[in-house]
């Protein structure tokens, strides 16, 4: 490979020490610690082996040996507070944002994490965008609106969706497409409220002898989300709000409802080396009023049909799956249990009937022989019932790295767990105590239903220690010295300069502390969080590497000791 100046490269080593000298030893010889993926630039000087580079903000030397020209897969979940917020970036540089959290909150004053990842990563703050901050077409280095590809919204509640409130209200910023499950609150002022699902649009009645719901008003093109945006644009409605942000931003942002029979989302399949395919949510065709429409059905109340009607990907790249998805919940999971077996009865029954016959079966006294050779058999008929729906459903769940569903919360089927049988599972939780995310059981339930001997739990919020507050007073000691600066400053340039720096630590911090990063080539795979704590200039990273078995021909991870 012959090395071109200021060209990006990538590492392809699980993680590399960026040195001081062109040496071997890392003693005293360390600038910065790098993992797989990280992108750097060739500044044209060598040195035997070894080549000057810059990442992460710093110079140093590595070995020409440990890079490469081909950008990795790159999913990162960010330490959003409460919700979800996951950023993907593409061998290609495409750039997908998968929840954001619930940005500034209903009260203005939440951490808007997402936005200031997005700030960070991409330099924002001193990007110069025509139009923006007093720039225009003339101003020297210019640059359009960076693209975002793809703002997929898993369901629309608060701590998914808010988030990208701001994201859509930066003009350095473009979104190509937004993504969402068809639900939609809207204003119910009015109407005749027997006749809608909550606030969520017109019911279908159930038929004859069934019970069944749907969503009528389910939102399936994007000529029909465009208008009810334009219908709604001073509406007081969160979601619509959000929405109507995207659209004020970019008129020609495309709205798609993404369903499981679209199989995958766009160019994501094939020949793609990314292939993204859309699991949920399922929608069944019914006919109302002489019109025949896809709708969605009623799960529960308002909140489990929003949830259970979550967006969900397995995203595959190489050899490595990793399945995305929003809040499903147990009555969810029944439902798309039922749908890819194509069996009548629910994980959930199963699971209560097997508990009442296993709990019958320990407390024998009183049965008679028959009795309890009877119940052996039930317990037997369900347990390879429930055998034969996790196999079907695994088919297509099965994953080796799982986002976990709604943040830890209890509301899981374990039987549905088994279907993804993952080596690792993230937990997205954030710092409301009254959700208490993730849940004891919970994590319990994915430790219990995960393969391998030892399969790993990740948390945003357990990545950031309880105990080391040293970091944090130092963090909060700073910046309360640079807003008493910007306080005592005399001029707007300098009141300018002291708020930039002030948004650029609170941007980087979110990145650093809390976030946690998979990196993959397609084969090497890890996943990886910083140490809130560093051990040294190149020891910043806490890392675990997935290691694929050619005779099993599955990944699985091996414990080194060095954790």
């Amino acid at each position: 490979m012959a090395l071109k100046e200021n060209t990006p490269y990538f590492v392809k080593e699980k993680d590399i020490v960026l040195r001081i000298k062109p040496e071997e030893k890392t003693s005293k010889n360390a600038v910065n610690h790098l993992i797989l993926g990280d992108y750097l630039r060739y500044l044209g000087e060598k040195n035997g082996d070894w080549i000057k580079v810059r990442s992460r903000n710093c110079t140093g030397w590595i070995k020409k040996d440990w890079i490469t020209e081909k950008r990795l897969l790159e999913i990162n979940f960010v330490d959003i507070g409460q919700g979800d917020g996951c950023h993907i970036v593409t061998p290609d540089d495409e750039m997908i944002l998968i929840d954001a959290g619930e940005g500034i909150g209903l009260d203005g004053k939440g951490a808007d994490n997402m936005a200031r990842f997005i700030n960070w990563r991409y330099n924002l703050r001193r990007r110069l965008v025509a139009g923006v901050e007093g720039s225009t077409a003339n101003t020297p280095k210019v640059k359009p609106p960076l693209d975002i590809d793809y703002a997929i919204i898993t369901h629309p509640d608060l701590d998914h969706y808010f988030g990208f409130y701001t994201i859509f209200n930066n003009k350095k910023l473009k979104v190509k497409k937004i993504c969402h499950n068809g639900i939609v609150e809207r204003s119910t002022k009015g109407i005749d409220q027997k006749t809608w699902m909550y606030d969520l649009g017109k019911k279908v009645p159930p038929l004859p002898k069934k019970k069944e719901y749907h969503l009528w008003d389910t939102v399936l093109t994007n000529k029909e989300m465009k208008d009810l945006i334009k219908a709604n644009l001073n509406s007081q409605k969160y979601y619509l709000k959000t929405l109507v942000k995207a659209y004020e931003n970019n008129k020609s942002c495309e709205f798609e409802f993404i369903e499981r029979s679209k199989e995958f989302l766009d160019h994501f399949k094939g020949n793609n080396a990314v292939k993204l395919k859309v699991l949920a949510p399922i929608t069944e065709e019914v006919e109302f009023e002489g019109k025949k429409r896809a709708c969605l059905k009623k799960i529960g109340n308002e909140g489990e049909t929003k949830n259970g009607h979550s967006l969900v990907f397995k995203l595959e790249f190489g050899k490595v799956k990793i399945l995305l998805g929003g809040d499903l919940n147990s009555k969810s999971q029944d439902y798309i249990a039922q749908y890819y077996s194509g069996e009548t009865t629910t994980l959930s029954e199963l699971e209560k009937g097997i508990a009442k016959i296993e709990e019958k079966l320990s407390h024998p006294q009183g049965l008679s022989t028959a009795k309890k050779d009877q119940l052996k058999q039930d317990l037997d008929e369900k347990v390879k019932l429930m055998d034969l729906i996790i196999s079907k459903t695994r088919r297509v769940f099965h994953a080796d790295i799982a986002k976990a569903c709604h943040h830890g919360a209890s509301d899981v089927l374990n039987s549905f767990l088994q279907t993804i049988n993952p080596i690792a599972t993230i937990i997205s939780s954030g710092d409301n105590e009254s959700h208490s995310h993730p849940r004891p059981d919970a994590l319990g339930a994915f430790g219990k239903t995960s393969r391998g001997k030892r399969p790993l739990l990740f948390s945003t919020e357990l990545a950031r220690s309880t105990f080391e507050f040293s970091y944090p007073i130092k963090f909060y000691s700073l910046l309360k010295k640079l807003e008493k600066r910007m306080n005592e400053a005399t001029t707007k340039k300098e009141k300018e300069h002291y708020q930039l720096r002030m948004n650029n630590m609170k941007d980087s911090n979110v990145a650093k502390y809390g976030m946690i990063t998979i990196r993959t080539d397609g084969h090497k795979v890890i996943i990886a969080q910083k140490l809130e704590q560093e051990r040294s200039p190149g020891q910043k990273w806490d890392i675990y590497e997935l290691h694929w078995n050619e005779f099993l021909e599955k990944y699985e991870y091996r414990t080194s000791g060095s954790h």
